[in-house]
């Protein structure tokens, strides 16, 4: 028997914006370049691992610097690979990349003609939460990821309570269903500098003290709750302290702009940097905080508050989903539909500021070190090697 294979669908990876799943995808293949590199030293044989991507993104592919991770260009651009796939038209793309174990991490899958396969299925927000979806996109899932549940071997996720919704949803045995848990990468995620911090915060544009919110602009964040509980803070914190909203625009933000808009007018001091904020920059941003606040109705995991506890900023987030397994002990938890309550915690968080600081300074980077890149990757490598059997 020769090497075994292992084809990554790339989509995600290699897309204009790169978004949660795009940053789950390279996670994984950072872990398993890890996992690999020791293996060769070790003297020990490798599997292939080869991420299919569209023509015209192998220098995006390139940029990530993988060592030991291969590729495999499909004939069509991303465009129009994009636009097959969504329809279901896409030809089986192991005619075109050969036999193997196929991963595919954007919950639905592609067509295969003799190979085997794992999906990655994230949250069930698009069935249990659709109030909070795009519904056109909430349709697609719902219709898709059906479907691809039937043809696949394995399906992984990123925490237990998704691994529980998504066995009782499906009606699936309990062994088909695998938790690979994203993680934070402590040598980029940990507490900058007050210059960096400085730096940073001229270059966005934000002034002061700041609590943050780092999510989508979309309903299931409950930002909207967040500027409620913002606003009922007595007025002599919020003039000492602002509200500060990164992250991209997603679907059903009108209220959301109109109220903010209603609540700068009237003297709050809620902002948005100029610009979109680079990847880079981000733990600076998130170590310049007081704060970070994230009152999600619902996760699959929720990475803004590890991101934060790794760089030793307090945290206060919700208490459903899978948030308790990510901020375990360690983050304030409160119910996401009481803006009362969540203002309230965000008052004593910013009284208390000093000693929480001290205590999550240690507390948060050894809870951010339970979840490993290297020890997820080994999970889908677990999965590849029992469904190609």
């Amino acid at each position: 028997m020769g090497k075994q294979k292992i084809f990554v669908e790339g989509l995600g990876l290699v897309e204009g914006h790169f978004s949660g799943i795009g940053q789950y995808i390279l996670g994984i293949l950072r872990g398993l370049d890890e996992i690999i590199e020791k293996k060769k030293i070790a003297g020990e044989e490798v599997p292939e691992i080869i991420v299919v991507i569209p023509r015209g993104t192998l220098a995006k592919f390139k940029s990530f610097k993988l060592k030991h991770i291969g590729h495999k260009t499909l004939p069509l651009s991303f465009k129009y690979t994009a636009a097959l796939w969504h329809r279901g038209w896409m030809f089986p793309i192991d005619l075109w990349c050969g036999r193997g174990t196929y991963i595919f991490p954007r919950f639905v899958d592609m067509r295969l003609a003799f190979s085997k396969s794992a999906l990655v299925i994230y949250d069930l927000s698009f069935e249990l939460h659709r109030q909070h979806s795009d519904e056109r996109n909430a349709e697609f899932l719902s219709r898709q990821v059906k479907r691809s549940v039937k043809n696949t071997k394995k399906i992984i996720t990123i925490s237990q309570s998704a691994r529980n919704e998504i066995i009782d949803f499906y009606k699936i045995p309990e062994q088909s269903v695998v938790v690979a848990t994203p993680a934070v990468d402590q040598k980029y995620f940990y507490k900058r500098s007050e210059k960096e911090i400085e730096n940073v915060k001229r270059k966005y544009k934000i002034k002061g003290s700041y609590i943050l919110a780092l999510s989508n602009l979309e309903p299931r964040k409950n930002l909207d709750g967040l500027v409620d509980a913002y606003c009922k803070l007595p007025k002599e914190v919020t003039d000492k302290t602002g509200l500060v909203l990164v992250g991209v625009n997603g679907w059903k933000i009108e209220k959301l702009f109109d109220k903010i808009l209603d609540k700068v007018k009237k003297g709050y001091n809620i902002s948005r940097p100029s610009h979109y904020v680079a990847d880079k920059d981000k733990p600076a941003i998130i170590s310049g905080a007081k704060l970070l606040v994230y009152p999600s109705h619902y996760e699959g995991f929720g990475m803004p508050p590890l991101e934060a506890l790794a760089c030793g900023v307090p945290v206060i987030t919700s208490d459903n989903s899978s948030l308790p397994e990510v901020v375990k002990g360690v983050g304030k938890m409160v119910d996401s539909t009481d803006t009362d309550r969540i203002s309230k915690a965000i008052e004593e968080g910013l009284k208390n500021h000093e000693d929480l600081s001290q205590k999550i300074k240690i507390d948060g980077p050894k809870q951010a070190e339970k979840f490993s890149w290297v020890k997820s990757a080994q999970k889908f490598l677990d999965v590849a090697e029992e469904i190609s059997k």
